[in-house]
């Protein structure tokens, strides 16, 4: 297979690094000229792990330049999603975190005079990226509702990852609330044998749950629940992690599964077996038995966005990706429970998607060339786009599932109302059984074992940091900040020097 880079185990220098498939699993096979021949694995399942690259038609010998050397690359990757350390500081002490104050050795809380910076840049960015206030744990700090305020004041779009233990204090939460914000919640299942493996202690377990009351309680929005997957850890509760989410549908947007990847230190925490994203996703697809929930790669939403944006569609958080990076779904529910989207479906998902990769190819120079600003061309794309794919989706559809009513009658009127600009959920709603649905991701996280030239140079997420040696805002590519994240921490705590302020009580 064709030659990458990656990140020695030993040195950490940047290696050239190649897949190899074996046994039927895939491994990054490294060459170090210090330290030898390394090999790590990628994934479980090479059939899988293949497929996906087979339905993005992705080419593996397609020259590139990424040589994983951030720091002097210069690469505009126009990131659609930035995240955003805002503290190391938290309010857990989780084994398998190596992003807080004992895991870097050094504490970063810097004042609001840097986020004031960053925002005021990214305010200046069209479109403007979301940013996801990042830890650490980001309501360990007192400003944070300060620092959610300088985004709105500039117009970017802020969400919150967060343990979501301190949303369970009733008037903080209902305070944070009030900004309107969009929370991603850790909640890996419920059992708090799970939290006392993953999270060192069971404690935190009904802070959640009384967390996630307050939310459903004070916030208009709806939110996303981020669930780490472990194999022999919480897997085996992932059916009833489904049902959760089906009882709570009216406040939960997404569902996000990461799998629980050895980033940490030998010695510091051990899995009886590693978890990669393949596993993860055979893990999903038991707990619907009978029911088929097929995976596709995520990245493959860059193929339709030339269409969607004629429907005001800009943006897509994961679109354009690489193959093997984020996969996903979308589940139905049907009333008592989720169903996957296959259940709707003539033929697997992976099917459909790779008949609409081949059809976008074809039609995505007309669509690239028309301005959706323009009323006329506008109108002209959703035309094209609606021939393009409106076939695929009828001969794919099992209409008897899906329709209330006249199959014939309906879609003429989903296609009339998508044709006069209404949302493609409205139809939805007005005139089928498929509502009410949650998209499903897998995302591979900060993996830097296993951190792939191909897939940094598409990759469409960072980190936003400002430059202590040059005081400019910067982005690095999400998955590499993990290499860079402790020396620059340490040099931007150095030339801030705050005071520390006081830890929030432990779990």
């Amino acid at each position: 297979m064709a030659s990458s880079f990656s990140i020695c185990d030993l040195c950490r220098k940047r290696v050239p690094a190649e897949h190899v498939i074996r046994d039927g699993k895939v491994y990054f096979k490294k060459h170090c000229p210090e330290c030898g021949v390394r090999e790590t694995l990628v994934s479980s399942d090479a059939a899988v792990w293949q497929r996906k690259r087979e339905i993005y038609q992705y080419d593996p010998n397609a020259p590139s330049t990424c040589t994983l050397q951030c720091e002097t690359c210069g690469r505009e990757h126009n990131p659609k999603l930035l995240f955003l350390d805002v503290t190391n500081r938290c309010n857990l002490n989780c084994p398998i975190c190596l992003a807080n104050i004992p895991g870097m050795g050094v504490e970063f809380n810097p004042p609001l005079s840097y986020f004031e910076k960053i925002f005021k840049e990214l305010g200046t960015w069209e479109p403007k990226p979301r940013v996801e206030l990042f830890g650490g744990e980001p309501t360990v700090r007192d400003d944070l509702l300060d620092i959610i305020q300088m985004a709105r004041d500039n117009n970017v779009p802020v969400s919150v990852v967060t343990n979501a233990v301190r949303l369970a204090d009733e008037e903080y939460c209902k305070a944070i609330c009030a900004t309107g914000v969009d929370f991603l919640l850790a909640f890996d299942g419920r059992d708090p044998e799970i939290y006392k493996r993953m999270r060192g202690s069971a404690a935190c377990y009904p802070k959640k749950l009384k967390a996630i009351e307050n939310v459903k309680k004070y916030s208009k929005r709806k939110h996303t629940l981020v669930c780490t997957l472990g194999r022999g850890i919480n897997d085996e509760h992932m059916r009833d992690h489904f049902q959760f989410a089906h009882d709570n549908r009216s406040f939960i947007r997404r569902l996000f599964f990461i799998p629980l990847t050895e980033m940490w230190e030998a010695g510091a925490y051990e899995t009886k077996v590693m978890t990669t994203p393949e596993d993860v996703e055979h893990i999903l697809q038991e707990c619907f038995h009978g029911e088929r929930l097929d995976f596709i790669p995520a990245g493959l939403f860059g193929y339709i966005l030339p269409a969607l944006r004629h429907f005001g569609t800009e943006r897509i958080r994961f679109a354009g990706v690489h193959p093997n990076c984020e996969s996903a779904t979308f589940l139905i529910s049907d009333g008592q429970r989720y169903v996957p989207l296959d259940h709707y479906l003539k033929k697997p998902l992976s099917e459909v998607a790779a008949e609409i990769v081949t059809r976008a190819k074809k039609v995505n120079p007309k669509l690239s060339r028309l301005d959706p600003r323009k009323r006329f061309q506008r109108w002209r794309g959703r035309w094209i786009a609606l021939r393009a794919f409106g076939g695929i989706a009828i001969r794919s559809a099992d209409f008897k599932k899906i329709m209330k009513g006249s199959r014939f009658l309906r879609i003429l009127r989903i296609l009339g109302g998508l044709l006069i600009g209404r949302s493609f959920s409205e139809q939805l709603r007005r005139h089928t059984n498929v509502h009410d649905g949650v998209p499903v991701t897998v995302l591979p996280f900060e993996e830097w074992h296993s951190l792939d030239s191909a897939r940094m140079e598409r990759c469409t997420a960072g980190f936003v940091y400002v430059d202590p040696d040059t005081d400019e805002v910067k982005t690095c590519v999400f998955c590499m900040w993990c290499l860079y994240r402790k020396e620059m921490f340490r040099k931007i705590a150095a030339k801030y020097q705050r005071a520390p302020e006081p830890v929030a009580a432990q779990a």
